[in-house]
């Protein structure tokens, strides 16, 4: 039994600009690492279709391995620096879901 797992994936919801073949367009980054990421709000892209992800002037170029209705799944050309991995793994403090973290709340008397 000779099974391929992709590596472990971490969570994010970094907002970033996504190059394909007919435009440019804003998606949020939902998890990466250094092999791949997923993005959601990315239209009219064809899996197997190049694509260039563009963070804070880095660009990251990738094919969409598969595609759902506003979601694709890349996998990048070259291993993603791990620098910019956990630049981009940062994104999740600024989510709308941390926003609702109970670590924050006190206790109303």
């Amino acid at each position: 039994m000779n099974q391929k797992f992709r590596k472990h994936r971490y969570p994010t919801a970094f907002v970033l600009t996504v190059t394909t073949p007919r435009d440019r367009q804003r998606a949020t980054l939902i998890d990466v690492n250094q092999g791949g990421a997923r993005l959601e709000g990315v239209e009219n892209v064809v899996s197997g279709e190049r694509v260039a992800l563009e963070v804070m002037s880095e660009k990251v170029t990738g094919t969409a391995r598969w595609v759902t209705a506003h979601r694709i799944g890349v996998a990048f050309t070259m291993p993603a620096r791990p620098a910019l991995v956990d630049l981009l793994r940062q994104g999740v403090r600024s989510s709308p879901a941390a926003r609702f973290n109970s670590m924050a709340l006190r206790e109303m008397r």
